[in-house]
């Protein structure tokens, strides 16, 4: 009896390959990174468009307050034009000529003398003069005076108090301002740090020392089986040894305090040989 033939294959499980589970947990953190980064960027945007109307809204209040204080200074001129002067002695001057003028004019009634005895006639007194009657000056009217004066008096104040509240938007214009110029100070630093551009480089065992951007990459050891590697980072003669590092990890690391992060990636590992790329800033526009 023949044997029965099958395919031994079949029940031999296979072994996903471990590029593409690593590529696989890494796509959602990937995605979430990228949805949270646009939504950062797209919230300062907002904010500084919300912070621009306050701004805007508060210079249009600020030229209705000028011209409010124009048209106030407008009136206060017209009314000190026509504010009346206050009546003078030259006024009563024709009235006490008038009452005067009677007593200053010569008497032309004629003298009737009789020469008589000095013991037949009684001693006459001599005659008094007339009385002049001076008429009393009329006092001034300050009705309208006191009326322009409290006029004046309250556009004064209602200006000072103008005056008030045109410094207090203008301290708030400024407040906002600085606000301003330090979120675009922000949002210019995280964009300097978004655009960046990618060197390529290849390490070989055989090699010394290979310049990529602002560092220089060393070969220490890689091993192909568990996909790690090793490598010695030098900047300003000084190395920083990345140890056991993993294929497609992201590695980052800064060079000085205030300088942006810089981001290595390794795409290939072979015994002798290591592939990759290293993302750093591009220079700014």
């Amino acid at each position: 009896m023949a044997g029965v033939e099958f395919d031994r294959g079949v029940f031999v499980p296979t072994n996903a390959s471990p590029e593409r589970s690593v590529v696989r947990l890494l796509s959602p953190i990937l995605f979430l990174l990228t949805i949270s980064f646009v939504a950062f960027v797209g919230y300062k945007i907002y904010a500084e468009t919300q912070k621009s109307d306050a701004v805007a809204a508060a210079n249009s209040e600020t030229q209705l307050l000028q011209q409010q204080l124009v048209d106030m200074q407008r009136r206060l001129d017209q009314l000190e034009k026509h504010r009346k002067p206050a009546p003078t002695e030259a006024s009563t001057a024709p009235d006490q000529k008038q009452a005067i003028a009677p007593s200053s004019a010569p008497n032309t009634k004629k003298m009737v003398y009789n020469v008589t005895s000095a013991s037949a006639l009684p001693a006459r007194s001599k005659q008094a003069a007339p009385a002049v009657a001076v008429s009393p000056s009329p006092a001034p009217s300050r009705t309208d005076t006191n009326a322009i004066v409290n006029e004046v008096t309250a556009n004064r104040e209602a200006w000072q108090a103008t005056t008030n509240r045109l410094s207090d938007v203008v301290g708030v214009v400024g407040t906002q301002q600085e606000e301003i110029n330090a979120t675009r100070e922000a949002v210019n630093q995280l964009l300097t740090q978004t655009h960046r551009k990618a060197v390529s480089f290849e390490l070989d065992r055989g090699n010394n020392r290979l310049p990529v951007g602002p560092v220089t990459l060393q070969f220490k050891s890689a091993d192909p089986k568990s996909q790690h590697y090793s490598v010695c980072v030098y900047f300003e003669k000084k190395c920083t040894e990345l140890k056991d590092r993993a294929l497609n990890e992201v590695v980052v690391f800064v060079l000085a305090k205030d300088s942006a992060p810089l981001k290595m990636v390794t795409t290939k590992i072979q015994r002798d040989q290591i592939v990759g790329y290293l993302e750093i800033p591009s220079e700014k526009q």
